[in-house]
């Protein structure tokens, strides 16, 4: 899933739970849950890690981290009685796994060689079995998702 989903998810937990500690951990699994529905985004990790064609998966990320914070902003400038706390937990547990994952690209750490591992096998448990759909499926799909949980904390 685009970083702007699982920040949309981390929200509504964040929104709707109020403990900071128990919406870390939510959103942190929520974030593998989710990740097992196929999103469209396997040609462009295999651009990157196949192909070693660094340009569009960097600006792909970099476009969905761009929307993820504005997202944020949104949520926090124009919704009113949530603890901003456990909201900011939230989002951070859902968007971590990711976050490892780019450190792990980076440094190739053998210290996050396992949850790099482990993440990916999550995310390609359906992939593998039955494909991916199409990236421009899979954004409107996720934008929908987006809007839609919005809606639950106006």
């Amino acid at each position: 899933m685009t970083l702007t989903t699982h920040t949309a998810i981390g929200s509504v937990i964040g929104f709707y739970i109020g403990n900071p500690i128990l919406g870390f951990f939510l959103g942190f699994i929520c974030h593998f849950i989710i990740d097992v529905i196929p999103h469209g985004d396997s040609r462009i990790s295999n651009a990157y890690h196949v192909k070693k064609k660094k340009r569009l998966p960097i600006a792909y990320a970099t476009v969905d981290a761009i929307i993820a914070v504005y997202l944020l902003l949104f949520v926090f400038n124009f919704k009113e009685h949530f603890d901003q706390v456990a909201l900011s937990a939230s989002v951070a547990g859902s968007v971590l796994p990711d976050l490892l994952i780019g450190l792990y690209e980076i440094t190739k750490s053998r210290f996050l060689k396992w949850f790099n591992k482990l993440h990916f096998f999550v995310h390609d448990i359906l992939i593998k079995r039955f494909g991916d759909i199409e990236l421009r499926y899979a954004l409107a799909y996720q934008a929908v998702i987006v809007i839609a949980l919005l809606q639950t904390i106006s």
